[in-house]
């Protein structure tokens, strides 16, 4: 093979910089990188390799994992998220994802990972279930709901140099104080889940995007603007409590010119199967793990918005 694998370190943040260009065509800052691959709360990060062309030295693909602290039964484990599967144009069709996420998940399992799970879309899903012996066990419900007519939100992600007018809307967040801040409801919601740890290093850990929380009917709400109002989760409380979050969240979004108001709830779980009753289910997405140490069951949990490394 005409490739050398490297292990990431932040030396190597530029590479990640131009794989994210050509391979997303999104433009990324050192800082924002520097951000997303901090996992050092867990004890472990940069977990994942890059994939240069022997010849040339070019970047050419980087698959990678993110370190995770989650809880089942009480007890707490060192899980990681499946993410930035990226490969360059001029690389692809070389094998080259299955070759660096073998390497991944080997130094994952060396370093304490008990399982990866992850969301793959339809591209990678074939390489994740066929390839790599990954379990499809259920899945993320997602759901768009139209607010406002004038879409600021989507207007400012389009044009970035716009950002001052978001800024208006949104004042710019700050790392999200304690009191705060609200555990996982999924923990609430059904004792036969495990779920990833919301405490305070994680919320620290995702000011890589912006988000909020604010208060709606007495409630909490983990919430991200981005092209949309998208509502990583929701304190843990009642169906009729529930509902009245839900259309107000709706009124709120449209008073801060957001377009839609977005949910993403695993499967069957309590708020799925309330929300489901007034909003029609728009895509499913994929939850897949792969067990690396044999001590915790993964298909035993749950995942929503505030787990998606893109949130």
């Amino acid at each position: 093979m005409d490739y050398v694998f490297e292990r990431l370190d932040e030396s190597r943040y530029k590479d990640l910089q131009f794989l994210y260009k050509y391979a997303f065509s999104e433009i990324t800052t050192i800082d924002f990188l520097r951000k997303k691959y901090n996992t050092s709360f867990t004890g472990i990060k940069n977990i994942g390799f890059i994939a240069y062309h022997s010849i040339t030295k070019e970047p050419a693909a980087y698959y990678g994992v993110f370190p995770l602290m989650v809880q089942y039964n009480k007890q707490n484990y060192l899980a990681a998220q499946s993410g930035d599967t990226m490969t360059h144009p001029n690389h692809r069709g070389k094998g080259l994802f299955i070759e660096l996420a073998k390497k991944t998940y080997e130094l994952a399992k060396n370093s304490g990972v008990e399982f990866v799970f992850g969301f793959p879309n339809q591209n990678s899903y074939p390489g994740f279930v066929n390839k790599l012996n990954w379990k499809h066990y259920s899945n993320v419900n997602h759901y768009k709901i139209i607010a406002s007519s004038i879409p600021l939100d989507k207007v400012v992600k389009k044009f970035p140099t716009l950002g001052f007018i978001n800024n208006i809307v949104w004042p710019k967040p700050k790392a999200i104080e304690s009191n705060k801040q609200l555990a996982n409801s999924l923990i609430s919601q059904s004792n036969e889940y495990g779920c990833v740890i919301h405490n305070d290093d994680y919320y620290k850990y995702k000011t890589y995007y912006p988000s909020y929380v604010i208060e709606i009917e007495g409630i909490k709400c983990w919430v991200k603007v981005d092209g949309r109002l998208w509502v990583g989760d929701i304190q843990f409380c009642e169906e009729d409590k529930f509902n009245k979050v839900i259309r107000t969240l709706i009124s709120f979004a449209k008073s801060k010119f957001c377009s839609s108001v977005q949910f993403s709830f695993f499967e069957n779980s309590l708020y799925d199967n309330w929300i489901k009753k007034n909003h029609k289910i728009q895509s499913s997405i994929a939850v897949g793990c792969l067990d690396l140490s044999g001590k915790v069951d993964p298909i035993n949990f749950a995942y929503q918005a505030a787990d998606f490394d893109t949130f």
